[in-house]
């Protein structure tokens, strides 16, 4: 799935969560439930994401999230992911705030 429509599914997530009562610091503190909700569950679609990812996110999540080796190429990737959909998360909400929902 390409950015662009991860990140309108992100900001139609919100926005019902919002709606329903939700508030912008809490949808903040919960980000990681969020991001982890768009994260592929089997390898090959681990794999098919991680291809599309822009190429400044390769290898990064192992660094930036404290990780070694013995997760696994596939695991490696995962980590990869969950920094880009972090940051496309991150992206929707400034995108949020600054539109006032």
């Amino acid at each position: 799935m390409n950015a662009h429509l991860i990140k309108e599914q992100m900001k139609e997530e919100i926005r019902t969560e919002i709606e329903m009562g939700g508030e912008i610091e809490r949808i903040k503190d919960l980000s990681g439930q969020f991001i982890d909700g768009y994260l592929p569950i089997y390898n090959a679609d681990v794999i098919q994401e991680w291809q599309q990812m822009p190429h400044e996110y390769t290898d990064r999540g192992a660094l930036d999230l404290g990780s070694d080796e013995s997760i696994g190429i596939i695991g490696r990737m995962s980590l990869d992911l969950w920094l880009y959909y972090s940051d496309l998360f991150f992206e929707v909400m400034e995108e949020l705030e600054g539109a006032s929902v």
